[in-house]
């Protein structure tokens, strides 16, 4: 038996996140340009031991690569593609996620955009920036566990359907050690389950017809009143042991059917298995309850919140995306891809081969101590 846990949203870390969300206008590149230049001058390098660097680490004609001429072309207009941000990163010894900053994208606000996005659908939101600031992932202690055995979601108004027990706007904690546990007959039946089902994610009750079959309550869109198949047609993610609810929680306006959308293998964190990155934005849209109209509506929500197009995805994009296995070059596209299907940044990288470690890496002060590059007005 496990008792669920209420705690005020506010007391958690994700409430600050929240707010914590300011416009982001396109950056002036010059600056960056002068930033970059003062970072490789306090190492002694030049662009031209960058450009010999990353020739030899990588090769020229790498993704990586890194030419002579690339803060000349940076003060032109041009930015930089992912992979060159990551061989500045392990050039210099100092942390990607610093890097990423210099050029006017903090990663941090990914969960701050995904709890305020997604407001309808039930959806992942990822803990906190790995090798980051710790504290923007829960305050209290307690509630920091072992970073893999939890999984947070944040419940829609149109399919929170354990209404009023758990409210729409609630983030909600399972536990994905106790999975496996909804056949313990010992247990009673009030128990809620973050679930995955073909119209998406859900927390619910769940019923066991057999050892290979489960019916989702209640009765009620999305969810269907058929038995279904575990692994091929439902899973149990985890159960919700803690539930962080907002002091006044969105209205409950339940869907009027049941949604049906493809049922693909799992992936992510809570899947050992490596994927590739169409599989991963596919699996991650399906789980969020979006079609791709949907999701190139977020991206522009993401615009309208930052104030900078460059979180734009049009609609044929995010279909190329999906189809094309190849990482977006631009740091702005793969944090709305993160944000919309509720990615962790380094899990989508990863999925495309480029493996990040900020690890031992030394934290990155901008020249002067600023902190903020913004184009002035």
């Amino acid at each position: 038996m496990c008792d669920l846990v209420r705690l005020p949203l506010e007391k958690s870390a994700f409430y600050n996140v929240d707010l914590s969300i300011e416009s982001t206008p396109t950056w002036d590149q010059r600056i960056c340009a002068a930033e970059v230049r003062h970072v490789l001058r306090r190492m002694a390098l030049t662009m031209t031991d960058v450009s010999s660097l990353t020739s030899t680490r990588y090769g020229k004609k790498s993704a990586y690569f890194i030419p002579r001429t690339f803060l000349y072309r940076q003060r032109q207009g041009g930015t930089p593609h992912i992979c060159q941000i990551v061989a500045l990163s392990q050039i210099t010894g100092y942390r990607f996620i610093d890097w990423v900053k210099i050029y006017g994208f903090d990663l941090r606000l990914i969960p701050a955009l995904q709890l305020r996005i997604h407001t309808e659908r039930t959806s992942i939101v990822t803990k906190g920036i790995p090798s980051g600031d710790p504290s923007i992932v829960l305050r209290d202690p307690s509630l920091q566990k072992e970073n893999e055995r939890y999984l947070f979601a944040k419940i829609g108004s149109r399919d929170a359907v354990a209404y009023p027990t758990v409210v729409p706007g609630s983030i909600v904690r399972a536990d994905r050690r106790h999975a496996s546990d909804v056949f313990d007959k010992a247990s009673d039946d009030d128990r809620l389950w973050l679930v995955e089902h073909p119209g998406g994610l859900t927390c619910c009750y769940v019923k066991p017809v057999d050892s290979q079959h489960v019916v989702l309550l209640p009765n009620c869109p999305p969810l269907s009143g058929w038995p279904l198949r575990l692994s091929s047609e439902v899973r149990i993610l985890g159960l919700v042991d803690l539930e962080l609810r907002p002091r006044e929680p969105a209205q409950y306006r339940p869907m009027c059917g049941v949604a049906r959308y493809e049922f693909l293998p799992r992936v992510g964190r809570y899947q050992s298995s490596s994927v590739d990155l169409s599989t991963l934005l596919r699996v991650s849209r399906m789980r969020s309850g979006l079609t791709l109209r949907a999701a190139h509506e977020m991206t522009m929500r993401i615009v309208e919140l930052l104030g900078n197009v460059e979180y734009r995805i049009a609609l044929g994009l995010l279909s190329d995306y999906e189809a094309m296995n190849r990482v977006p070059r631009h740091v702005a596209k793969i944090m709305s891809l993160c944000i919309i299907y509720g990615i962790d940044p380094f899990e989508l990288i990863g999925a495309c081969g480029i493996h990040i470690d900020d690890t031992g890496k030394a934290p990155l002060v901008p020249h002067g101590g600023r902190s903020d590059l913004r184009q002035i007005a």
